[in-house]
């Protein structure tokens, strides 16, 4: 063996070894005890296909929270060690990677010829898979951005299905948001004399209109946000933190890390946003909701900006339903500020 094998072959084994040694400080710190407690992790035949759903919680006889992640194919469940720990002590959250994403990937592959529906038909499954497995507590379900189009979709399609609804991030409508997302981070980045950001958005005017709303015009765009502070306020590098939390997960192993790099599987759910945003106002715009509603907006939130967010929200029917801005996050939520939704969650959706 050369010198350059053996070290190498040294440097992986040291970062498998530190990886385990994460992973099980996080498992030890979340260990959950009493006779009622879940934690469970499975493939759940949804859809015709086996998806990976992870429940968490104290007790089974508290709320559940359907949480519906973003993207389309950016999971919650790697994550989720980082902000929910507290919302444990009173509710059971269930995690869901959709198609296309996460463990639900590495477990079935690529599927192609998706739409919206398909994730609304498949959270509907889970979420009736759920009432027949804890018939007696309230279902909450709980949309961050992509998930948020899903979400409401569900509730429109199944308006009994559910005891409340907590929204971070609401998509709404999608072309003017993406128009006020543009305009508002050229501003920004002109007033920081960040001249190649500038530059990086001159090269779309127009955007998203005039068939200038493609892969490469959102990706500058988001890059130029999350540079800004409009992705996570406080942390332009938000994204590689996302990493690092998904890398000392419990929940997922060295193939479902891949899964997240899988470059198929992100163009496939770009083209699935790209398509499908455009045509959401129209569907959810005046929708009449049967649970409580809660939408956090974030008040440097340019993904789905709080603007179009609350013009959407003024449109729709609950019995009660209150729209938070917090001036001081972006687009993250639970990421950024875990204390401020557990405080959202007890006080606002616990039933």
């Amino acid at each position: 063996m050369t010198l350059f094998a053996a070290s190498l072959a040294i440097a992986v084994s040291a970062v498998f070894i530190t990886r385990t040694i994460l992973q099980r400080r996080i498992a030890s710190r979340q260990r959950l005890s009493g006779s009622h407690h879940v934690d469970n992790s499975a493939y759940w035949p949804i859809g015709g296909i086996p998806q990976a759903v992870r429940l968490r919680g104290a007790d089974d006889r508290n709320p559940l929270i359907l949480y519906v992640h973003g993207g389309p194919g950016m999971p919650a469940m790697p994550f989720a060690h980082a902000f929910q720990r507290a919302w444990e002590r009173d509710f059971t959250v269930v995690h869901w990677d959709q198609r296309n994403t996460g463990r639900t990937l590495t477990r079935n592959g690529l599927q192609t010829g998706l739409s919206l529906d398909h994730h609304v038909s498949d959270g509907l499954e889970l979420a009736k898979l759920l009432r027949a497995h804890f018939p007696d507590v309230p279902l909450l379900l709980l949309g961050h951005s992509w998930g948020t189009a899903v979400a409401l979709q569900m509730l429109k399609a199944d308006p009994k299905m559910f005891d409340g609804y907590l929204a971070i991030g609401q998509v709404s409508d999608f072309l003017p948001a993406e128009r006020y997302g543009y305009e508002t981070v050229l501003a920004e980045a002109k007033r920081r004399n960040a001249t190649k950001l500038i530059q990086l958005l001159s090269r779309y005017p127009d955007y998203p209109l005039n068939g200038t709303l493609t892969p490469a015009s959102l990706t500058a765009v988001r890059k130029a946000e999350l540079e800004l502070g409009f992705g996570h306020h406080a942390d332009r590098f938000v994204m590689l933190n996302l990493l690092r939390l998904a890398f000392v997960s419990p929940d997922y192993s060295w193939l479902d890390l891949l899964a997240l790099f899988n470059l198929k599987a992100q163009k496939i759910s770009l083209d699935l946003a790209l398509s499908e945003l455009p045509k959401f106002i129209s569907q959810a715009k005046g929708a009449k909701v049967h649970c409580p509603i809660v939408m956090v907006g974030g008040g440097f939130d340019l993904f789905t900006p709080t603007p179009m967010a609350r013009a959407l929200f003024d449109t729709l029917e609950a019995p009660a339903k209150t729209f938070i801005e917090a001036k001081t996050l972006g687009h993250f939520g639970p990421i950024e500020d875990p204390d401020f939704f557990t405080s959202i969650l007890k006080t606002r959706l616990k039933t």
